[in-house]
């Protein structure tokens, strides 16, 4: 092997750590995230540890520590391949916390962990007789090769997760559920090539084929899996976030009340303004149907009413009892369902009816229409051209 060229391969090494370590921050920066974040975030803790460890091998001091590598260097196979599953899973589910029977997935890191610290006990505390073990190689073959089994279990678990996935989108439409499905196979993908590799580094004792150069090479695959991960981050967001629509209007907190301002809330007590005010936004819903506006905000409604801003909000909080976006998504769905049952949208995808219905997104639609009739836009429609065929 080349100086130069080993010496290249570190700070690719190094590289691909630091990307994990920004990639970990913007998977966990966001209080409000989906709880499979904290998987990918462990995935890339797991990799990028690994790409460190092997650049401070390459390295050596002062980047190179015998004694972590001791204690934790042969447990790295055992955590490269468990979170990748657990990802998926987490998505899938839309899991909100850890589940307890997961531990079961780190069992082996539990019980490799037990078993080190008997070595370093065995070793009257000291680095070199925990080394002088008899058992200590044994531990680190052991550890490869039940990670090279992880490899493949893991790989066809989460690949018969994502195969669920699709049957599940052959019922439902969700464009953002499409891109996390394109998303996952690729990531899980990647996967492929590590254990692949990492089983034949740990097998094969040939004068032929040098373990090291493996041991190189699903390392680099490893990089560049973190390289895709980082740069769809940055790419596409949405998926690494929960899903929502922004909240366009927030009352501001009322810091003093002057003669007048109590003169106007004194005004919206009349039941009679009220009254007026809700017929108002009836009429401009029914007739010039505002929400179909994908961006209409509270602004927009104001003065299409004629009303001010404060005495709308007034009335939707304390009248109608709904936030302008429940409001507007409450005549949105309403729409949908007439457009799903008009034998003339019966063409229309359901893509197509969303955005005809206001929507922005189509698995907005989805998740708020499901929560509104139990089932969900495609099962109406059926249900509806069947009871017509009736």
């Amino acid at each position: 092997m080349s100086p130069d060229l080993e010496s290249y391969f570190s700070v690719f090494m190094l590289f691909g750590a630091s990307v994990a370590a920004i990639s970990i921050f913007l998977l966990l920066k966001d209080k409000n995230r989906p709880f499979a974040n904290n998987m990918l975030a462990l995935l890339a803790a797991s990799w990028g540890f690994s790409c460190y460890w092997f650049f401070a091998f390459i390295q050596e001091a002062p980047f190179y520590s015998l004694s972590l590598t001791t204690f934790i260097g042969p447990m790295i196979p055992l955590t490269l391949f468990p979170p990748i599953y657990l990802y998926v899973k987490y998505l899938f589910h839309d899991f909100k916390k850890f589940n307890s029977t997961d531990h079961v997935h780190f069992l082996p890191i539990y019980i490799y962990s037990v078993f080190t610290l008997y070595l370093f006990a065995s070793g009257n505390f000291t680095i070199d007789q925990m080394r002088a073990h008899p058992w200590f190689l044994s531990r680190s073959m052991l550890s490869s090769y039940i990670g090279s089994l992880q490899g493949i279990v893991y790989f066809f678990l989460a690949s018969n997760m994502l195969k669920k996935w699709q049957d599940k989108l052959k019922q439902e439409y969700s464009d953002i559920e499409h891109r996390k499905l394109k998303w996952l196979r690729n990531i899980n993908i990647c996967l492929l090539p590590v254990f692949l590799i990492g089983v034949l580094s740990t097998i094969i004792r040939s004068t032929h084929l040098n373990p090291y150069i493996l041991y190189m090479a699903y390392h680099a695959v490893m990089c560049l899996g973190l390289v895709y991960i980082h740069f769809t981050i940055f790419k596409k967001p949405l998926l690494f976030s929960i899903e929502s629509e922004p909240v366009v209007y927030q009352e501001a907190p009322v810091v003093a009340v002057s003669q007048s301002s109590k003169a106007k809330q004194a005004s919206f007590s009349d039941n009679g303004k009220h009254q007026a005010i809700v017929e108002k936004l009836q009429e401009v819903m029914s007739k010039e149907k505002l929400f179909k506006n994908p961006n209409i905000n509270l602004n927009e409604l104001t003065l299409a009413i004629g009303e001010t801003r404060n005495s709308l909000s007034y009335v939707l909080n304390n009248y109608i009892k709904k936030s302008f976006y429940d409001y507007i998504n409450e005549f949105r769905i309403e729409e949908s369902k007439k457009l799903l049952c008009d034998k003339n949208f019966n063409s229309y995808k359901i893509e197509a009816i969303s955005h005809e219905a206001g929507f922005k997104s189509v698995s907005v639609f989805y998740r708020l229409f499901k929560n509104a009739e139990k089932i969900t836009p495609t099962e109406f429609r059926n249900q509806n051209i069947s009871l017509k065929s009736y």
